[in-house]
């Protein structure tokens, strides 16, 4: 037998041994958990959570219902996505060609935000992009509205 064989047998020994070695038994694993639930040692999770005690409500449905009426009447309960008040459409002040104008000149002037939409083709080769971009000034934005 040459080396790479006993090396080979030896471990397939070792690991034959290995699997059928005792392990702890689901007995022990489960004494265990008690201990550890006992000291404490152990979190709570919802499975194990303390039942709230019920308390018997003061309130009729009806009388729950009317508070509700009464309390979305005076504005005090939370707008959520259901009841958001809608937004009416403005119309544009501008025409699509002039919008269209704007666009090219800031790109061509970098007061564009970079995104995944116009990114730059350096970037993708490891280079330093031409133009930094700027934000818009706030009034470039303005004295584009008040066309």
């Amino acid at each position: 037998m040459t080396v790479k064989h006993i090396l080979a047998a030896a471990s397939l020994l070792a690991a034959t041994g290995a699997a059928l070695a005792d392990g702890l038994t689901r007995a022990d694993v489960a004494a265990q958990v008690q201990q550890t639930r006992a000291a404490g040692l152990l979190d709570m999770t919802e499975a194990h959570f303390p039942v709230m005690p019920e308390q018997p409500s003061t309130l009729t449905r009806e009388q729950v219902l009317a508070a509700a009426v009464q309390a979305r009447a005076n504005g005090e309960l939370d707008i959520t996505e259901g009841d958001y008040p809608h937004i009416a459409a403005q119309p544009s002040m501008l025409t699509r060609a002039q919008v269209r104008a704007e666009v090219l000149a800031a790109r061509a002037s970098g007061l564009l935000d970079l995104n995944e939409v116009n990114y730059p083709r350096e970037y993708a080769n490891g280079l330093q992009p031409r133009v930094q971009a700027q934000p818009v000034q706030a009034s470039l934005r303005t004295s584009s509205l008040q066309r």
